[in-house]
């Protein structure tokens, strides 16, 4: 999912909002559009885009055999059955959800069409492409990483800690990427929000929490007033975590943030798959 919102302090530039393989997407736009984006908020971001198949660019629309069998895999995707079980992963909570939502996002696969193209162009789509530094596109591809580090504006990691795919040694990558950037580029500022027991979709397991990130985040880089997302509280209890009451479904969630200095070295285990995932 990804989202954009405008301010009327920079009406010319959004802040850009993307979780899972949206949060992947917002990180192209951001590389290579700087001139449109204010701030970009990564909610467990997925370093990966698509499997890169051969035989097809993936360029809509998609020839015959790769549209029947992307079809045939999202057909199996989008059944309400998989979906329950991909929500009882992706969810820590799992209160967090119902049969409504299960129902929800197999109703979007309707209304889009069944989205068998798109799916299947993802499914073939190549890594993003590098842009020179004049603006111009190249065909060199470059990793999620590369992407990032390329990235001008301020960044929010607000990443749930409970996800089973993107861990928070994903996390904690992508932190030390935008830093080492950081320090190249004075101006650009990155912070990392933990919310610790939540999974891969923190902005509808812990809607209040991260609404209430989001707004202050927002708020801090558009007042216009010398406030910077540097010095503004995120989290209340900087010694500690806040506790945030979800009203959506009754539980509580936990925000805690991270420091560069508290991550500390990956383990080889984790260097190993954040390697190989990117």
């Amino acid at each position: 999912t990804t989202t954009t919102t405008t301010t009327t302090t920079s009406p010319k530039k959004v802040h850009l909002v993307g979780n899972s393989v949206g949060g992947h997407l917002s990180v192209i736009i951001a590389s290579r559009r700087p001139d449109l984006v204010s701030t970009l908020t990564l909610l467990n971001a997925t370093p990966v885009w698509g499997l890169n198949l051969p035989f097809w660019s993936g360029h809509l629309p998609p020839p015959r055999i790769p549209h029947t069998i992307g079809s045939y895999l999202f057909d199996r995707i989008r059944d309400e059955n998989t979906i329950q079980q991909y929500l009882a992963a992706a969810y820590e909570n799992k209160d967090a959800f119902d049969d409504v939502l299960v129902k929800q996002i197999r109703d979007c696969t309707e209304s889009s069409g069944g989205g068998h193209a798109a799916f299947t162009s993802i499914l073939w789509s190549p890594p993003a492409s590098v842009v020179d530094e004049d603006g111009t596109l190249t065909n060199k591809p470059a990793d999620f990483y590369t992407l990032l580090a390329s990235v001008q504006c301020n960044v929010l990691l607000l990443f749930g800690s409970r996800d089973p795919w993107c861990t928070p040694s994903f996390a904690k990558r992508m932190y030390q990427t935008l830093a080492a950037s950081s320090r190249r580029n004075k101006q650009q500022q990155q912070r990392y929000i933990e919310l610790q027991n939540i999974g891969h979709c923190p902005n509808h397991e812990a809607p209040v929490a991260v609404s209430r990130t989001l707004h202050r985040w927002i708020s801090s880089s558009s007042s216009g007033d010398g406030t910077t997302t540097d010095v503004v509280k995120l989290v209340d209890n900087e010694e500690d975590c806040d506790v945030i009451q979800e009203v959506s479904w009754g539980g509580q969630s936990i925000l805690k943030e991270v420091k560069e200095q508290d991550i500390g070295d990956a383990s080889l285990l984790d260097k190993i798959m954040t390697s190989m995932v990117s």
